[in-house]
């Protein structure tokens, strides 16, 4: 990964009214659009980890490092909340990047236990550091390996993200290409003292056949997601699957 050279990420605005997603655990007692500010993973090296006698770190990708000896004023930026831009993205982040999908292409229902889909809007124009195009990644001496690196390299890529947003002061999060899904963007969005304006809309669980399954009394970009979830499943064995952090 490379090193930041401390220039202003490029930046774009999320309107106002964009709907949001979030795959996450149905029995959660924190609300889908709760900012993480009181439990953030540590920073840990997933290069010293050995597998067979350490857990893998609970880290995310971006999650901001509140520690000022390695990111000075990080810890100003707050708590975190991980969003997709569509069905697809939180379909990737949340249920494909913990599943071995078989040959048949179906998943088990089993692959969706536990776990809700909800809609979320955007209560107001949000600001974000742009880490998915070439022209925004060179800007801040980066690569596709910031959004792309696997969990070993996450110390590095919470650094690197968190100084990004410290050096990019009009910024209320980063958007990125999903690693798991590389047609589809998600976002980080940070508190900054103040977290943006984002509501909840609907939430369904994927256990039931409501519209989180069947994409009905839905917009187009939630049926084609929901859709895929509801033709591409089938009662079989358990496969194991991670969610999209909070």
């Amino acid at each position: 990964m490379r090193t930041y050279n401390g220039a202003p990420a490029h930046t774009d605005t999320i309107a106002a009214g964009t709907e949001l997603w979030r795959i996450h655990r149905t029995d959660s007692p924190f609300p889908p659009n709760s900012f993480n500010s009181a439990a953030i993973a540590p920073l840990e090296d997933g290069l010293t980890i050995n597998t067979r006698t350490t857990r893998v770190p609970r880290q995310g990708r971006f999650d901001p490092v509140h520690d000022n000896r390695l990111c000075p004023s990080g810890s100003h930026l707050g708590g975190y909340l991980y969003v997709g831009l569509s069905v697809g993205a939180v379909v990737a982040e949340g249920i494909l990047r913990g599943t071995d999908i078989p040959k048949s292409g179906m998943l088990s229902d089993t692959a969706l236990a536990e776990a809700s889909l909800t809609r979320m809007i955007a209560g107001e124009d949000i600001t974000v550091a742009v880490l998915d195009t070439q022209a925004g990644l060179a800007a801040i001496n980066q690569d596709g390996s910031l959004a792309g690196c696997t969990w070993w390299d996450y110390r590095d890529s919470r650094i690197t993200c968190t100084n990004i947003l410290i050096g990019t002061p009009t910024a209320s999060g980063v958007r990125y290409r999903c690693r798991h899904g590389q047609d589809e963007r998600a976002v980080m969005l940070v508190e900054r003292g103040t977290p943006p304006n984002i509501s909840i809309d609907a939430t369904g669980d994927l256990a039931d056949r409501g519209w989180a399954r069947t994409g009905s009394s839905t917009p187009s970009s939630t049926t084609s997601g929901s859709s895929w979830m509801s033709r591409n499943r089938r009662p079989q064995t358990s496969v194991s699957n991670e969610r999209m952090r909070a």
